[in-house]
This record gives C-alpha cells, structure tokens and sequence, in this order.
C-alpha cells in the first residue's frame, strides 16, 4: 500500500468540510449576488432607468470606441484578482483551525488509537496533515478562486453583450486573461514555506494541549509579549519588547494570511506597479513583478530562520504525538 497518497486522501475526506465546501460555499453565494446584480444591472440599463452622471449606460458604452476595447478586455480579465479575496479569507481561517485541531481532535474522540494500530508511523502521519495544511488546502483555494473569476467574466461579457457591447474578442485574446491562474498558483510555494512557522506552531501546540488549544496558541505568544512590554515599561531594561511583537507575534500570526509574505520583500518593483494601477488603470497591472518579488522574499534570512524553526516545532510535534493518546 502506498501509504503517504492514502494518508492524504483520508485528511481531505476528514477535512472537506473546510478544503472544499466552505469555499464552494462562499464562491456559490458571491456567484449568485453578483449574477442577480448583473442581470438586474443590464435590466436597468436595457430600460433606461440607470445611468452614470445623468448619461445611460447604453450611451457610455456606445461611445468606446473599437480600439479602447483592448483596454476594456485588460480592465476584465484583472478581474481574477478581487475575486479571490474572499476565498483567500476562507484559507486564513481554514489553516488556522485545521492546523490547531490536526493533533488534538483525534485524541479528543480516541480515534488516534485506532490509527496507532495501523502499520503508519506518525512521522508520515503528521507529515500528512503538514502537507494538506500547506499545500492541498491553498492549491484548492486558488483553484476555486481562479474558477470563480473566470466566471465572473463570463458573467461580465455577457452582460455588457446583452447591452451592445461586444469584448468577447479583446478578452479571450488578452495574455493575462490566461497568464494570471498560473501566476496565482505559483505563489502556492512561497505561501507555504512563509506559513510554515506558523502551522508548526499551532500543530505542536495541537499535540501538546490536553484542551483549548486555541487559548494556548494565542495565549502564550501574547501573554509573553505583554510581560515584555510591561518589564520595559516599569524596568526600562532595554528589552525588544517591539521587535517581540513584531517578529514572533506578527509572524506567528500573521503568515497565516496570503499575501503578507510581500511585505518582508523587495517593494521596489510592487510600489512602481502601483503607481502605474493608479495612473493608467487596472489594465497596467502586470503580473510578473509580483511573482518574481514573492519569490525575492525566500532570499531574505526572515523565511529560512522560521522555516528552521518550523521543521524543530514539527520534529516535536512528533515526538509528542508518539506519546500523546489522549486531551483529557
């Protein structure tokens, strides 16, 4: 039996609720909001009813002319983008509580037991759960937030179809309307090794914890980093009660959230690109100065100390786990 591929369809079956069915969930119900608001957009428009600044909106896009309709077709397929938000949201807080019950429910049930009794070792049984955690759990994010886009663009040329307006041609002929699913799942990697501190921090805490492990994640980290900032007050001894804060609790906390990871690079390139978004519009955006500065972020020695810190806090983890049958 090829145990490693069996242990990570049993975490996707255990954990499909949070991997696939609260994105689906979230995705299902933006789809129809921005469907019904769509449909009763192009209504209004079709009537008459609704302009922008006292003109139709018939007339607004009677007056593209044909070579703007590139811009426009640019403008559309940036869509991808705002539209994965909310599934990104989904992931933080599916990966924080994945992570924090991983070790600690099946104790709670007894059900560990049972896999105690399975010819697995729980090296690769934690390493299962480490794998879904960082790469299964955003690979289906993404992939559901890139589908849900490209719905809402359908959604869009047939909308500003109904009204007169035909992208179908500028769309599907723009590069980024196709470069852009690969260069959000590219960025897979680089969210997982800058969330590994994090998820192997909630997972030994997961191992460890006889209840609440939530409180304990949380807790601790800030408990100490309030002590530190009271010692400083009161003592004036010069601790790094801010360097704290920001490096141990930020981190720990924060890496969890996609994205943050481009705050610890080089944001050169990213400022001129914003700049430009604001000047020219969103058809400005180009794709690959964020790719290339999420991965500068792994030459910074900020992701290589908290992923040597990560595989120390899994190897525990293990540890605690051969030992650990129970969370009364």
């Amino acid at each position: 039996m090829n145990t490693f591929p069996t242990l990570l369809k049993r975490e996707f079956w255990e954990h499909q609720g949070g991997m696939l069915w609260a994105p689906l969930i979230v995705g299902g119900v933006m789809g129809l909001f921005a469907a019904g608001s769509m449909l009763f957009g192009a209504t209004m428009a079709r009537e008459n009813m609704v302009g922008i600044n006292g003109v139709r909106i018939q007339e607004h896009l009677d007056a593209i002319p044909p070579d703007r309709y590139a811009e426009v077709g640019a403008v559309m397929s940036f869509s991808y983008l705002p539209a994965l938000l909310p599934f990104l949201a989904v992931l933080t807080f599916v990966v924080l509580f994945y992570s924090l019950g991983s070790l600690y429910d099946d104790r709670r049930d007894r059900s560990v037991l049972f896999w105690k009794s399975m010819p697995v070792s729980e090296t690769a049984s934690v390493l299962s759960k480490l794998t879904s955690i960082l790469l299964i759990a955003p690979t289906l994010a993404l992939l559901l937030g890139v589908i849900f886009g490209f719905g809402l663009v359908l959604m869009s040329l047939v909308t500003a179809s109904v009204l007169g307006a035909h992208l179908y041609g500028p769309v599907f002929t723009n590069a980024t309307l196709y470069t852009m699913p690969l260069g959000i799942l590219s960025m897979v990697p680089v969210y997982a090794l800058w969330a590994l501190p994090s998820v192997a921090w909630f997972m030994l805490v997961s191992a460890w914890a006889k209840r609440a492990p939530f409180l304990w994640a949380v807790g601790v980290p800030v408990l100490a980093g309030v002590i530190l900032s009271w010692a400083e007050v009161m003592f004036k001894a010069g601790l790094p009660h801010a360097w704290f804060w920001e490096n141990v609790v930020g981190r720990l906390f924060g890496s969890i959230i996609p994205g943050v990871f481009f705050a610890y690079g080089k944001t050169d390139a990213l400022a001129d690109q914003v700049r430009l978004i604001d000047t020219h519009g969103p058809q400005a955006f180009e794709l690959a100065p964020w790719v290339l500065a999420g991965y500068q972020t792994l030459a910074t020695p900020t992701v290589w100390i908290g992923i040597a810190l990560g595989v120390a806090m899994i190897a525990l983890a293990i540890r605690l786990r051969r030992f650990r049958e129970d969370a009364a």
